[in-house]
């Protein structure tokens, strides 16, 4: 029988609660985080309904919403929580409340002002979300229990596609298409889309639950989840739901690895992208495919020794200019991470003080941090801004600042104008370390610390702490503890004291309270470990770094082995171990040493550890050369020697000296050196030599020999297959005799092409896919590249000349690889080869598909696409995954995103990538408006005007444009693919075109207009120049002209498929000369074409030209 309280009784448990509960919520982030029975849940609910309808209905209670605020706060989360079901919540709000009748929309709106109110008297956090009121109340609840099961299948389902996956990258790949949190509810999908910080925590907190349900017997506790998580993943795990199973065993530890992610080096590299240590590489070498805004990089990095420990350590790729995004991939896997870079829209990255970059999607921390923007934006917040420093940036970045601030007080931070980012008002706890040891690291580039760091708790009011400490491979907790603070608290000795010392290996330790404030980070301790150096500094020599020696000192219990390693000058770190009682680890140590780092237009900077050598020939591509010299203060004028005497002194500028003064002085010597004069010593920087390292290459046995070799330490050959372009080089180091040993696949693998550089040992170089013809020494050989197959075999044969093309292939990418190769150089037979790749490629619907493995960069990737005919092909089928393409190779991805184009609108995740990619035109273009930049790239009277400046001043004009980067199809994007192709106006190939132009123009406007595809040829006349059609004025008109010809040849209208054909060889030939412009000319014919199957032509668009 239920008890039936009075008014005063409902109201006296409301104040009991509202004592109790009051406190509490100080002490959380999300309401959903304190625990409360479902019994007593219902006896608050039941009693703020009955006394609701007292205040509605009699006029009592008035003060109802702002006398219990704390339990109608609690109530409605604890709905939120447990009743939600189906899209439907406040139907349940009222059952819980037991409230008579149907109450309205007023009811609704009272109940959702008090319940924002109170997070607004608590200082809970309001978190985005579309619906106003029942937004809110969702967020507080997290993931309804209702939603768990989708979502933990969706975690699983995640972590077996990706086991390295973490919450950010999870966080990262959720919410970057619409589509990819389909099968979950409404509020689990605006929690992760919109939850920011307390999203992630929530996915890291569950993705570790998940990993501990694959024991018998899980230790569940410190994760700090709501009891309703736990209880429903483990009834799931029970119930077979979640396949645990097929996920690896928990007792051989998931070691936690970090995924590629952005960073800052302010002091050097600029703007990075860190790829983490891969513990199982093979021969100790990772390679890593970087495709920062198409344009694919091989990375590598590899270690120095091979020990116990055959890993690979930790390395950078510098960005050397802005971009809009990347995709990061191992070799060798399937995963494949996406990292966002520069917003258009809202163009500030900013990086936490250690240089971690902070994700768009999480909250700021209020520290100290680096931000990084166009000069031309100033930087806004509700706050005072204190610059603490500015650091100059590489070369590439020209127009940007990175500035250390503090926002003082602030609660956001953004750009005028632009979108404010929330700064999180409380703070982490953190993991306190001692400086590590100098020159010490793990063999993946972790700093090892020789005392056990320290743990420090927040606490703005009195706040529980969990603290557990494992070993980074797996394993038990070798520490776990709770702490409830009033106060900050450090907690340094208790942490460790169960332990025997000295500690000795990596340890995780992950620090949780709060959803949203947790910290989680691995450290290395070599407990009492110390190093000293002799020099203190090793400096540059002419024959590399100074000769140097360690001293390693361990203390009790631990010994070092060696513990005095010496170094040549060609030795950079040792490897030394490192040994107690029960654990053995495997260092590596590298004395202090000068660096420098040269900086060139267009490329990734990177640090050598030896004097930088450059080309007399190619001195102009330098920029500006840094120097790092642990110790000094300031740096002495940089001195040019030549004949025996300075001819020429650089002062520093900005922490980097400036090369372009120096070019004339290089023309004049052709030869000197790079010298700093510090007191007793003059170092050698660089040396600038005639670009010539050899003057031709012949056969001899099993080796090749350099003619008139010049020999220097770290000359590399780069072997190229004639026979087998789709291989990279062979990198061989070149023996002092000037002789390149061949191994046995090369000896008798036909035609051999060399590139000489010069390998720094510890900065290995970026090899290109096939040189240019200019670097290259040819070496006739007999024979074919044998081949890993027989397909390769037939190919290479065919090369050669030896063997007619093969009747099938399977790898187009090698395909692909010839017709490049067959487009950028001079070989008599290149013509047959394309003709015979060509048809191959049309007759295979997955050819266009295969092209992103040939690994060519975009400039390259669309001469290939038109070369082989493929521009006018109609793609059979579109595929869900053609949708990823967008981002590495736009051009293949509009080909084959073609016949679901025009119904766009059915596709979001195509909409959204296409948007993402190709911007706000595009979507004006495919939904039927018109092109909004019709004339943008017109080479008008303007441009005209422009042609008679100096080049100089063109280049003072032009220094400004696209400083941010934006979309294929914006404006400013546009107008840089003109700018490219007016440079090279005066060419001989665009002299070849300027003379046919009127020709090919007046041919396409007549087949353009027979087609049922009205209205297409104005896009061709708004780049024309209406007194004339020939000369270089009229090249854009030609790219827009060949484009649409050819995507209108896919429909099928033959006059535009004849004319395709006979002008292919001259689209090509534009093609090379502006590869962007061409590109975007091919994307906004297929979508034009695209939007007039289904809408009527555009008329009345914006008029814009190449300089408007």
């Amino acid at each position: 029988m239920t008890t039936v309280l009075s008014d005063w009784e409902l109201a006296a448990l409301l104040d009991r609660l509202e004592s109790e509960w009051g406190p509490k919520l100080s002490s959380v982030s999300l309401i959903t985080e304190l625990e409360v029975d479902r019994r007593t849940l219902d006896a608050a609910a039941r009693a703020l309904g009955h006394l609701y309808r007292l205040r509605v209905e009699k006029r009592r209670h008035r003060s109802f919403f702002d006398r219990w605020p704390a339990c109608i706060a609690v109530t409605l989360t604890g709905v939120a929580a447990h009743r939600y079901q189906r899209g439907t919540y406040w139907p349940y709000l009222w059952e819980a409340l037991d409230c008579a009748g149907r109450p309205d929309l007023q009811d609704a709106t009272a109940w959702g002002k008090a319940y924002l109110a109170t997070l607004e008297r608590f200082g809970l956090p309001v978190l985005d979300d579309p619906q106003r009121y029942v937004g809110p109340i969702l967020m507080h609840a997290g993931i309804p229990t209702y939603c768990l099961r989708d979502f933990f299948t969706l975690l699983v389902q995640r972590r077996r596609q990706d086991p390295t996956i973490d919450a950010g990258t999870l966080l990262s790949w959720a919410t970057d298409r619409p589509g990819r949190l389909g099968t979950l509810d409404k509020p689990a999908q605006n929690f992760i889309r919109f939850g920011t910080d307390y999203a992630l925590d929530v996915i890291d907190r569950c993705l570790d639950l998940l990993d501990r349900l694959h024991s018998p017997d899980p230790d569940l506790s410190g994760l700090g989840l709501p009891a309703r998580f736990l209880d429903r993943a483990q009834e799931l795990a029970r119930e077979g739901e979640l396949d645990l199973i097929r996920e690896p065993a928990p007792g051989r530890g998931r070691r936690r690895v970090e995924p590629p992610h952005l960073a800052i080096d302010p002091y050097g590299q600029g703007v990075q992208i860190v790829l983490p240590p891969i513990g199982e590489a093979p021969d100790g070498t990772a390679r890593w495919q970087v495709i920062v805004d198409g344009v694919p990089t091989v990375v590598k990095s590899r270690a120095l020794w091979v020990g116990a420990a055959e890993g690979a350590p930790a390395t950078t790729f510098p960005l050397p200019r802005p971009a809009r995004s990347a995709q990061v991939s191992l070799y060798g896997t399937a995963h494949e991470t996406h990292l966002d870079i520069v917003d258009p829209g809202d163009p500030l990255l900013i990086f936490s003080e250690d240089g971690r970059h902070v994700s768009p999607r999480l909250g700021v921390p209020p520290d100290q941090i680096w931000v990084l923007h166009p000069r031309d934006r100033d930087l806004a917040s509700d706050g005072e801004i204190r610059v603490v420093t500015e650091s100059p940036l590489p070369i590439g970045w020209g127009g940007w600042r990175l500035a250390l601030v503090e926002p003082a007080g602030a609660t956001w931070v953004g750009l005028s104008g632009g979108r404010h980012r929330p700064i999180r008002g409380y703070s982490r706890p953190r993991v306190i370390t001692s400086d590590p040891v100098p020159g010490v690291t793990t063999p993946y580039g972790s700093p090892v610390h020789a005392a056990p760091p320290r743990v420090w708790l927040p606490a703005e009011a009195t706040l529980t702490w969990h603290v557990d400490i494992r070993p980074a491979a797996g394993g038990p907790a070798v520490f776990t503890g709770t702490f409830t603070v009033g106060e900050p608290v450090e907690l340094g000795e208790e942490l460790w004291a169960g332990l025997s010392r000295p500690l000795l290996g990596a340890f995780e330790i992950t620090v949780r309270g709060p959803i949203g404030r947790s910290t989680r980070r691995t450290v290395v301790i070599a407990e009492g470990l110390t190093a000293a150096y002799h020099p203190r500094v090793r400096l540059f020599t002419p024959e590399g770094l100074a000769p140097g020696r360690a001293v390693l000192t361990a203390g009790p219990g631990m010994t070092v082995e060696p513990a005095t390693p010496e170094y040549a000058p060609g030795e950079r770190e040792h490897v030394v171990t490192c040994t107690t009682a029960s654990e053995s680890e495997p260092l590596l140590v590298s004395p202090p040493q000068m660096r420098v780092l040269l900086e060139r237009r267009g490329e990734s900077p990177k640090w050598s550890s030896r004097p930088v050598r450059l080309a007399a020939e190619f001195f102009a591509e330098a920029e500006s050369l840094r120097v790092d010299l642990p110790g000094a203060d300031t740096l002495p004028p940089l001195e040019l020697h030549a004949g025996g005497q300075c001819v020429q002194r650089l002062t520093p500028q900005g922490g980097r000296y400036d090369l372009t003064q120096a070019q004339d002085t290089v023309a004049r010597y052709r030869s000197a050196d790079l010298v700093l004069s510090v007191p007793g010593y003059r170092l050698p920087i660089g040396y600038v030599r005639p670009a010539r390292l050899a003057s031709g290459v012949t056969a001899s046995g099993d080796r090749l020999i350099l003619d008139e070799c010049v020999w220097v330490d770290g000359l590399t050959a780069g072997v190229y297959l004639y026979t087998a372009p789709w291989r990279g080089p062979e990198l061989i180091p070149v023996e002092r005799d000037g002789s390149i040993p061949l191994p046995p696949a090369l000896q008798h693998a036909g035609p051999l092409h060399v590139r000489l550089a010069v390998e720094d040992p510890w900065a290995p170089a970026e090899w290109p896919r096939w040189p240019k013809p200019s670097e290259l020494l040819a070496c006739p050989m007999p024979g074919h590249y044998s081949g890993a197959d027989a397909e390769e075999r037939w190919l290479s044969g065919y090369l050669a000349g030896a063997k007619t093309f093969p009747p099938e292939v399977t790898r187009l990418d090698r395909l692909w690889a010839i017709v490049d190769l067959a487009n950028r150089v001079d070989y008599a037979a290149a013509g047959r080869w394309i003709g015979h790749c060509a048809a191959a490629l049309r007759r295979d619907p997955e050819a266009l598909r295969h092209l992103p493995a040939a690994g060519l960069p975009p400039d390259r990737t669309v001469v290939a696409v038109i070369t082989t005919g493929l521009a006018a092909g109609r793609t059979a089928g579109f595929r869900e995954s053609d949708v990823g393409l967008w981002r590495t190779a736009p051009v293949a991805a509009a080909l084959l995103s073609s016949p679901v184009l025009p119904e766009i609108a059915d596709h979001p995740d195509l909409r959204a990538e296409v948007e993402a990619v190709c911007g706000a035109a595009a979507m004006e273009i495919l939904l039927g408006r018109g092109d909004p930049y019709p004339h943008v790239g017109k080479f008008d009277r303007a441009a005209e005007v422009l042609a008679r400046h100096e080049p100089e001043r063109l280049e003072e004009l032009w220094s400004a444009a696209q400083v941010v980067p934006k979309a294929l199809l914006d404006v400013d994007t546009r107008m840089a693919a003109a700018r490219a192709l007016f440079d090279r106006r005066n060419s001989r190939d665009a002299r070849t075109l300027a003379e046919v132009s009127a020709h090919l123009i007046r041919h396409a406007l007549t087949a353009l207009r027979g087609t049922r595809l009205r209205g297409l040829e104005r896009y061709v006349t708004e780049r024309c120049d209406p007194d004339r059609l020939e000369g270089w004025v009229s090249l854009p008109a030609v790219s827009i002209a060949c484009a649409l010809l050819a995507r209108a040849a896919a429909r099928g209208h033959e006059g535009c498929r004849d004319l395709e054909e006979r002008f292919r060889p001259l689209w090509r030939m534009l093609a090379k000369l502006a590869p962007d412009l061409t590109a975007i000319d091919l994307i906004r014919a297929e979508f034009l074409i695209a939007a007039s199957e289904d809408h009527s032509p555009p008329s009345g668009v914006a008029e814009r030209s190449m300089v408007t």
